[in-house]
């Protein structure tokens, strides 16, 4: 009896040809000898830890209780998956993957090894305060690491945890299905996040909705603490939408209606949850989102229905823009009113690129910003609010991990790149992991576009949301290699 394959696990009893099913699920890295308890456990705790980071993990300040809560309860998660890839039938295919995520955390671990006093004396840029301190107080120099503030790049490691958990956790989903039910907590979350965003705008300022103390009163959040974060999580969802929207006219009649007025509902939120945090870069970047989204559409159609789809998709994004200005025009106006030369951003970027220049080429340390900008902050810039951030992500990683965060950043880049082409290039584009990665592959490259005007990628919600995406794309790159041999044994 042949296999029955369903997404990336295949049960029934082997023949000839579902041997050349299990060669493939093995060459996709992936292994069917799972206890059954495990297949339907696993992928609950899944969802469970993407749910609580998307909801819980909105803040941008260290120390929040909403933080410290997702990343205990991504550790269960770790343990388990990263057990679960012990069963993988193919080490060669986590190459990659554990490449990741070595590279995100090697420079915050580096920066807090102790070197000795001859060294960071020595070597390390920025430290002669810290050693004419502990000289005036008559103490002998002590060990000490890279980073300046080593607690905070202890933090910062810790709020990798999430990211690193879910990366591994949706890495380790076989079912097609599993991933399709992220999405769907994706997309319930950004519906009640704008159905929150409109109680907070009728509430006001004094709303008892806004979640943290540090926000952005009097515009929508939704579970975020700040209006672009809220908005960079609505337009990442965009593209996964137009892929939910197009696979909607698939399957039995009932099915396609509820999942057609669910795509509905979604579209409108999105659209009137974008319009609501009256984010200026957030709006453009959902409409450019909206816009990526009709070639992502269109590759998963062919002959004449791809011409109505295109279509569609265009009238959909149409609608949007009217939806948009409809709702949000009058904020988004006043906020474009605010001149780019009055924006503290570029100032901002200023002083910390001359700071940057001051710490090379190891860096203050993973999350010392905001101590080493108020060193080089001028008077001028002094106001009720310190700058907590540099608003440009590029230029902070730059400051805190010098030359080392430098080539690490382009390294992730490079692989970013390498894997979004290889979603597009590859042969199959109805593959609907083929589809996912190239929905992942337009979110990475539009938050990495916000993150030169902010800093969306410090947040736990968005930095699991980049940890889906990215699995999705080297799921799709591994379809392609799987596809490749398949072929090849022909």
């Amino acid at each position: 009896m042949r296999y029955e394959r369903s997404g990336l696990q295949i049960r029934g009893v082997p023949d000839a040809a579902a041997g050349r099913d299990m060669t493939r699920l093995r060459s996709l890295g992936l292994s069917p000898g799972l206890s059954k308890f495990g297949d339907l456990a696993y992928p609950g705790l899944v969802l469970s830890v993407v749910f609580v980071a998307l909801v819980c993990g909105g803040g941008t300040r260290q120390g929040l209780w909403s933080d410290a809560l997702v990343q205990i309860v991504s550790l269960p998660l770790l343990a388990v998956a990263s057990f679960r890839l012990r069963a993988l039938a193919s080490p060669s295919k986590l190459r990659l993957p554990l490449f990741l995520i070595f590279a995100v955390v090697l420079v915050p671990v580096l920066q807090l090894v102790p070197l000795p006093p001859r060294v960071w004396t020595t070597i390390l840029p920025g430290r002669e305060e810290v050693a004419a301190a502990y000289t005036a107080a008559g103490m002998s120099l002590p060990f000490l690491p890279i980073s300046l503030e080593p607690l905070t790049t202890l933090r910062s490691i810790l709020s990798l945890l999430p990211a690193v958990a879910v990366f591994l956790g949706v890495f380790c989903l076989r079912e097609e299905a599993e991933l399709r039910w992220i999405l769907l907590i994706m997309f319930l979350v950004a519906i009640v996040g704008a159905g929150v965003e409109l109680l907070q705008l009728i509430g006001g300022k004094a709303s008892p909705l806004y979640f943290y103390d540090v926000t952005n009163l009097g515009r929508g959040v939704g579970f975020f603490a700040n209006s672009n974060h809220q908005a960079a999580f609505l337009y990442g969802a965009i593209p996964y939408a137009a892929i939910w929207v197009s696979l909607a006219r698939q399957g039995p009649s009932a099915t396609r209606a509820f999942r057609l007025t669910f795509s509905a509902i979604l579209l409108v939120a999105l659209v009137v949850g974008l319009a609501a945090t009256q984010s200026r870069f957030g709006v453009f970047l959902g409409l450019v989102a909206g816009l990526c989204s009709i070639p992502l559409v269109a590759s998963l159609a062919t002959g004449a229905e791809r011409g109505r789809i295109i279509k569609i998709a265009a009238i959909a994004n149409a609608v949007a823009i009217l939806l948009a200005f409809q709702f949000g025009f009058v904020g988004i106006a006043e906020r474009i009113s605010q001149t780019l030369a009055s924006d503290l951003r570029w100032p901002v970027a200023s002083v910390t690129a001359e700071a940057a220049k001051e710490y090379l080429p190891f860096g203050s340390g993973i999350g010392t910003f905001a101590p080493i900008f108020q060193r080089y902050e001028p008077l001028e810039y002094l106001q009720e609010r310190y700058v907590n951030r540099a608003h440009n992500d590029w230029l902070e990683w730059w400051l805190e991990g010098g030359v080392a965060s430098a080539a690490v950043v382009c390294a992730l880049v490079a692989c970013y790149l390498f894997l979004a082409y290889r979603s597009w290039r590859t042969a199959n584009p109805n593959l609907r992991l083929v589809a996912y990665g190239r929905a992942g592959s337009i979110c990475v490259g539009l938050w990495l576009t916000h993150s030169i005007l902010d800093y969306p990628l410090r947040t736990t919600a968005l930095m699991v949301m980049v940890a889906i995406s990215c699995v999705f794309m080297l799921r799709a790159h591994l379809e392609a290699d799987a596809t490749a041999v398949a072929h090849s044994k022909t």
